[in-house]
């Protein structure tokens, strides 16, 4: 992770030679999509040329400890967007600052006369830290694509548009152990989670002898939903993938272009997990784990901490421990929770999940286990920022999840019902919307003579009224105008005007 200060400068004709040089690496050749380095003079005339005013480009030289590592433009577009691209010289990739880079950007568009624009990027598939920076900097994939070929390699490239949203709900398919310990039906599962539109698909990662004692019991749910009278070390040790699997499937999510999550249910696996995951999901049962947060809270990733069974005091304790460890608490976002398979209605308490935001000023979200997809979307309503749900691919499987999951059809429903409600969550300013302007002239009232007016006539309640008309003077002027003195003649139904 990069330490010191990164800043955007407006670019100057002087920074053109590294500029160029930037172009010429060929990691960057590579991405730009060129076939060669490119010609210096012709990139230095259209170099210039960006650099007018007038122009819909705006040109970033990237300064890290006051020294050029890079540069960053905006493409103004129509219909208020912005598209950005950078390029981090090779001697100084890798260091975190293509990430702080992205962030200066985005504070710069909101200071300046961007702050209502859609900002968007494209960026390879198989290019992966770039995809790990726009994650960091709240950017999300949509459904757009489109194919280019490098003709020096004749090499296919898919280029997968990101689109920024702070305000986005990030949304968890929590596949869990309902791949039954077989791989293939973990890949199935991640198939299901890209249909639905999620933004992550999660498992669960343990080394069984790690976690549970051999005489260890089962939950009364697991049981119950399993039908078997084992231990939960038989039953854990059932489920439980490999390290080897676990690789397969972060390369199968790479493929899919979905991001890829694992809860560690102890310390061996999350050092496992640390090099597959920028963010670690911590579950419920760990919130009282004091060596293990603090395990986890010292490689300094982004935390999703789960408080099923917690009081506030645990939670104030866990984030506590998080942030002595290393992690910062802007990088944490809490979980309420009901630690029940599933949670009656009458169990929820949704109302802690902001009890939790106000006592500690954080970031909050849900992860729901109830039946069905209200909760979860109320959840939204509420301003959790954090989906986690179970899912399955069929409720009859055999298994102790499956019957307290959503089926595909169900997710995919949950999904949109959720992007329905945060699109019309909105910013909260109360404003018309461009929707309704069309209709304000149409509804809103004018002010009118209700009788004939003779000039240096007073206006009063009695010769004056409302009307909709559709121009005129606004209604909301009404005891400004009873009073004042008539400037000409006004007929019934004539608009009054000053």
């Amino acid at each position: 992770m990069s330490s010191g200060i990164v800043v955007l400068k407006k670019a100057k004709k002087e920074f053109f030679d590294y500029f160029y040089a930037i172009k010429s690496e060929s990691q960057n050749v590579y991405w730009s999509g060129h076939d060669l380095a490119p010609i210096y003079q012709t990139l230095k005339n259209w170099f210039i040329d960006q650099l007018e005013e007038n122009k819909n480009r705006i040109i970033f030289e990237i300064l890290h400890n006051n020294k050029s590592v890079g540069y960053l433009y905006f493409d103004v577009l129509q219909n208020k967007t912005i598209e950005l691209s950078y390029a981090i010289s090779k001697t100084f990739s890798g260091k975190g600052i293509g990430t702080l880079a992205v962030s200066s950007a985005i504070t710069y568009a909101k200071e300046n006369n961007y702050h209502d624009y859609i900002i968007k990027a494209f960026v390879a598939n198989n290019n992966m830290a770039s995809k790990k920076i726009m994650s960091k900097n709240n950017f999300f994939r949509t459904s757009i694509t489109y194919k280019q070929i490098l003709k020096k390699t004749n090499e296919e490239v898919i280029m997968q548009e990101y689109t920024y949203n702070e305000r986005k709900v990030f949304i968890i398919a929590e596949a869990g152990v309902n791949h039954n310990g077989d791989i293939n039906l973990a890949k199935k599962l991640i198939d299901v989670a890209v249909e639905s539109g999620v933004d992550a698909v999660k498992f669960q990662t343990w080394k069984t002898e790690l976690l549970v004692t051999k005489d260890a019991q089962q939950a009364e749910y697991q049981t119950q939903n399993t039908g078997l009278e084992e231990s939960q070390f038989d039953m854990l040790k059932r489920l439980e993938l490999s390290y080897d699997d676990f690789k397969e499937l972060k390369d199968y999510c790479d493929i899919k272009n979905i991001m890829f999550l694992s809860t560690p249910d102890e310390p061996t696996s999350a050092n496992f997990l640390s090099n597959l995951q920028d963010i670690f999901k911590i579950g419920s049962g760990e919130l009282t784990n004091i060596p293990f947060l603090r395990h986890i809270g010292k490689m300094k990733k982004k935390i999703i901490l789960s408080t099923g069974m917690g009081t506030l005091s645990e939670i104030e304790k866990a984030i506590s421990i998080l942030i002595e460890a290393g992690t910062k608490k802007e990088d944490m976002i809490i979980l309420h929770a009901t630690t029940q398979y599933p949670t009656p209605m009458d169990q929820v308490n949704l109302n802690a999940m902001n009890t939790i935001k106000d006592a500690f000023k954080i970031k909050v979200g849900y992860s729901d286990h109830t039946m069905g997809i209200d909760i979860p979307i109320a959840a939204v309503a509420l301003g959790a920022k954090v989906i986690e749900k179970h899912y399955t691919l069929c409720k009859d499987m055999d298994g102790p999840d499956h019957k307290a999951s959503l089926e595909p059809d169900e997710l995919k429903n949950m999904v949109n019902s959720i992007r329905n409600i945060e699109n019309a969550l909105g910013d909260g300013i109360k404003i018309p919307q461009t929707t309704e302007l069309d209709n304000l002239k149409v509804v809103r009232k004018s002010i009118i003579a209700k009788t004939k007016i003779k000039k240096g006539d007073k206006f009063t309640y009695n010769n004056l009224e409302t009307k909709r008309v559709g121009e005129g003077l606004s209604s909301i002027l009404w005891d400004e105008i009873v009073g004042l003195t008539a400037n000409k003649d006004f007929n019934i139904d004539e608009l009054i005007r000053l």
